[in-house]
């Protein structure tokens, strides 16, 4: 048996994994509540239960910590929210509406939690991009740009069904979607009320799927009108 079979020990790694964990889950927690540049490394540490000289055994700097945290939420994220625009047995529209539906969720049970909103990572550190590290402000931009390449699937799925507009831009169309999504979200945590989610999305689905088609819309009072070509 080698040296480093000899010394390996499976219960200090998980260990190990374990505290890399909790910090990840500290600073997660902690932007969402306040913001990035208002937390500091030793309320990191208290949250996540370490000692000082433990996150520096872990992570360089607060901002390592806060792109891995970045990356492990975009991993959840696009695993779980943005499955459905992927997903070829989904109609082009459902597939939006679904990843509506688990942001909604998500909102709801954010606010059956804590009280209240907390709003989106992503979001959050996004307002404070013109302070935040410039390595974060990057892998923010690549984290939006990949959100907005998965939510082009379906859009161009229903450009190529003649559903929406054939002259829209997918790209703009997609960044657009993104956008209004957490300006939603935003609006949410503004108002603590996360059914403006709900039905800001489905008020963006509509749109999306009625441009320059003679198809029904439901109106505010639950009747339905026709939206014709102009």
């Amino acid at each position: 048996m080698t040296s480093a079979l000899r010394d390996f020990d499976p219960d200090l790694v998980v260990a190990t994994d374990e505290t890399r964990t909790r910090l990840v889950h500290a600073i997660s927690r902690l932007v969402r509540a306040e913001s990035y540049h208002a937390v500091g490394v030793m309320a990191i540490c208290d949250l996540a239960g370490v000692h000082r000289g433990s996150f520096y055994h872990h992570f360089d700097s607060k901002q390592s910590l806060m792109i891995e945290a970045l990356d492990r939420a975009w991993e959840d994220f696009d695993r779980r929210a943005l499955a459905s625009c992927r997903d070829p047995e989904m109609e082009p529209k459902a597939r939006i509406d679904a990843l509506v539906d688990f942001i909604h969720g998500c909102l709801v049970r954010d606010k059956a939690d804590t009280g209240r909103i907390r709003g989106s990572m992503f979001g959050n550190l996004a307002a404070e991009s013109t302070a935040i590290e410039e390595p974060i402000g990057r892998r923010l931009a690549a984290l939006f740009a990949d959100w907005s390449a998965t939510v082009e699937i379906p859009l161009a799925v229903a450009q190529d069904r003649g559903e929406i507009d054939q002259d829209a831009s997918l790209h703009d169309l997609a960044v657009d979607t993104v956008a209004t999504l957490e300006g939603l979200i935003l609006l949410a945590k503004v108002e603590n009320e996360p059914d403006l989610l709900f039905r800001g999305g489905r008020s963006l689905t509509a749109r999306l799927w009625c441009l320059d088609r003679d198809v029904p819309v439901e109106s505010r009072h639950g009747g339905v009108r026709h939206v014709r070509d102009s």
